[in-house]
């Protein structure tokens, strides 16, 4: 099953963008795979965007609904670091077959090869460089491979690095100071990501208080790191803190947890952690500065789009420098214009986009 749609180009005010070029759910009889291919935009290139793997308790229409929100916010990711490139997303509903795990991902490669370089394809929640490895033997249409299949190997900890920078500008704007030595970060979800993240915190000398759902894989942190071990995600969302950093699935903090939250800073490398814009607005309100997500967790798909292109380390670095640089313009521009971060920054990058447009 296809369902495309396409708009003819046209002025818009720059605010938000969600329309969607086209939209791919497939069903493969033999695996049992759904997958649903979310192209935002292709203005600037073809759209790149990870392949997550989840489980779904509303089923395909939550997964549509995600796979939507976040093929938009490639399209910002990708706008916002100078990178010649659309925005798109897939998602392959998890049920828990893990013996049709291949077949599956065989069957998800043919069909973002059937897209002919509209998507192309990497690594995200659920997904690894093993998988993107295997997907690339039946389409040419991915990035993110391991170092000994020619890739550039796992993107987590170049993503973990710009969150880090992130959080260090955020710190910068709200406090004077960009030091984590003995500042409180409340992290949620230690996964590739979240766990590089961990470690770097815990490097700088932050006072990390953290969550998984995977109680093994917290108290390895606790026992490796100095990680201090949260009974729950609300615990950390109740603790007074510094920094939050969500770096687990989108939606985390909503209006009410907005209203409440006690902390100076939010980064964190989840895409999409604000349940809607509004919420960005209520955490202004109460001086809390949240840092737009698709500017402080880029370098995943900087360093996936390096590998696409051929590029080198120093393209990589410049880059994320680029984008650092604009995140520094969303906080000036929220400062000057009363406006959330996360608003500016959105400007900032559909203006790249609808100027390609025209």
């Amino acid at each position: 099953m296809t369902i495309a749609t396409r708009s003819t180009p046209r002025a818009r005010p720059v605010t938000g963008d969600d329309d969607h070029e086209q939209i791919v759910i497939r069903h493969d009889r033999r695996s049992g795979m759904r997958l649903i291919i979310a192209v935002h935009s292709t203005v600037l290139g073809p759209a790149l965007g990870g392949l997550r793997l989840k489980r779904y308790a509303g089923g395909l229409r939550e997964a549509l609904a995600d796979v939507m929100g976040l093929a938009r916010t490639m399209t910002l990711k990708a706008s916002a670091a100078g990178l010649d490139l659309g925005g798109g997303k897939a998602v392959m509903i998890d049920d828990g077959a893990t013996e049709l795990r291949e077949a599956r991902l065989e069957a998800a490669a043919r069909a973002i090869e059937g897209l002919g370089g509209t998507y192309i394809t990497a690594e995200d929640i659920g997904t690894t460089t093993a998988d993107i490895d295997h997907i690339a033997r039946f389409t040419r249409f991915c990035s993110g491979r391991s170092s000994t299949n020619g890739g550039g190997g796992d993107p987590s900890p170049v993503t973990a690095a710009t969150v880090l920078a992130a959080t260090r500008r955020g710190l910068a704007a709200q406090t004077g100071s960009e030091d984590l030595d003995g500042r409180r970060v409340g992290l949620i979800g230690l996964g590739k990501v979240g766990g590089a993240l961990a470690t770097a915190l815990a490097a700088a000398g932050a006072k990390v208080l953290a969550y998984d759902v995977d109680p093994g894989r917290l108290a390895l942190f606790a026992d490796s790191y100095g990680v201090e071990p949260a009974r729950s995600e609300q615990a950390i969302l109740a603790a007074p803190l510094d920094v939050l950093a969500p770096c687990a699935a989108g939606g985390t903090i909503d209006a009410a947890v907005a209203a409440a939250l006690d902390a100076s800073v939010v980064a964190g490398a989840a895409n999409n952690p604000l349940t809607d814009r509004s919420v960005a607005a209520r955490l202004m309100e109460r001086d809390v500065l949240y840092v737009p997500d698709f500017l402080a967790n880029c370098g995943g798909l900087i360093h996936v789009a390096g590998e696409w292109f051929g590029d080198g380390p120093e393209a990589e670095r410049a880059r994320i420098e680029h984008a650092m640089e604009r995140l520094d313009d969303a906080i000036a521009g929220s400062a000057a214009e009363g406006d959330t971060p996360l608003a500016v920054a959105e400007r900032h990058a559909l203006e790249r986009v609808y100027a390609a447009r025209r």
